[in-house]
C-alpha cells in the first residue's frame, strides 16, 4: 500500500530543531516525490522523479548529494498511473485550493500528494538561508527568508495535503512548493496564477513517521500549541 513517509514533526521544526534526521539516500530508498527542508533550515526541499533538489535563498536550485540530510520532509512513492486531470482559471492559491476541494472532500481524513504542471503567468516563492547553531525558532528564522517573483514560468508544483488531526505533526491543509522545468529556481509558494494546470493526485491512506534521535529533539516540549505561529510562518 502506498504511504506517506514523514521525517520529524512540524512542531519540532517550529521550536528550532533543524538537525539533520535522515540522509537523502535513505529518504529516496523507497520514495521519489515530496517536499521539506534540509539540515539547518537550508532552503526548500523539492523532490521529484527520485531526485532531491534545494531551492536556495539566493533564488537558485541545486541538486543534493546522497549524504546531505533533511531536518523535515514529507514524501511518497508517487503513483503516476492515476488519471491526469485539468483545471483552469487559477487566479491565486485560494482559487487552486477551492478547485481541489471537491477531490479532498471525498475523504478529508487521509493524505494527498499533488503534482501539477503549468505555464504560470505569475509565481511567487520564498526560501530561507541556512541557520547556524544555536538554532533560532522557525518564526525567527523566517525573518531571514528571501522572496522571488517570476512571470510566464513553466514548471511543476509539488504539494502535500494533510488532514486537520495531524496539527503539530504536520501542517493541516495544503503546502505547495515549486520547481521550474529547467531546474534553475524554485521554493515554497506564496502566490501564483495560471490559465490552466494539468495535474495528478494520489490519495494516500497510510502514514509513517520517523522521529529524530538527537538530544535536542528529546528535550523539546512538543505538547505546546504552536498553531498561531505556524500559520503565520507556513500558512498560505
Amino acid at each position: 500500500m502506498q504511504k506517506v513517509l514523514q521525517v520529524s514533526t512540524l512542531n519540532a521544526l517550529m521550536l528550532g530543531d533543524f538537525n539533520g534526521a535522515m540522509t537523502v539516500k535513505d529518504l529516496l530508498s523507497d520514495c521519489d516525490t515530496g517536499i521539506g527542508t534540509y539540515e539547518g533550515l537550508d532552503g526548500e526541499a523539492l523532490i521529484v522523479d527520485g531526485v532531491a533538489y534545494k531551492g536556495t535563498a539566493d533564488g537558485t536550485v541545486v541538486k543534493m548529494a546522497d549524504t546531505d540530510t533533511l531536518a523535515f520532509s514529507t514524501v511518497t512513492k508517487f503513483d503516476h498511473s492515476v488519471k491526469e486531470q485539468t483545471i483552469t482559471n487559477i487566479e491565486d492559491i485560494k482559487t487552486l485550493k477551492e478547485k481541489l476541494q471537491p477531490i479532498v472532500d471525498q475523504n478529508k481524513n487521509i493524505f494527498y500528494m499533488f503534482l501539477a504542471h503549468a505555464k504560470f503567468s505569475k509565481m511567487h516563492v520564498r526560501s530561507c538561508y541556512k541557520c547556524a547553531k544555536p538554532y533560532p525558532t522557525l518564526a525567527e528564522a523566517a525573518c531571514e527568508q528571501r522572496e522571488y517573483h517570476y512571470e510566464n514560468e513553466e514548471g511543476q508544483i509539488i504539494a502535500i495535503y494533510c488532514p486537520d488531526y495531524v496539527e503539530g505533526i504536520n501542517l493541516p491543509g495544503w503546502h505547495f512548493h515549486f520547481l521550474s522545468d529547467d531546474k534553475t529556481h524554485g521554493g515554497h509558494i506564496l502566490g501564483l496564477s495560471a490559465d490552466e494546470f494539468t495535474f495528478k493526485m494520489n490519495a494516500i491512506p497510510e502514514f509513517d513517521l520517523v522521529l529524530p534521535t538527537d538530544s535536542d529533539f528529546g528535550k523539546l516540549n512538543l505538547t505546546e500549541d504552536l498553531s498561531e505561529s505556524t500559520n503565520a510562518v507556513e500558512g498560505n
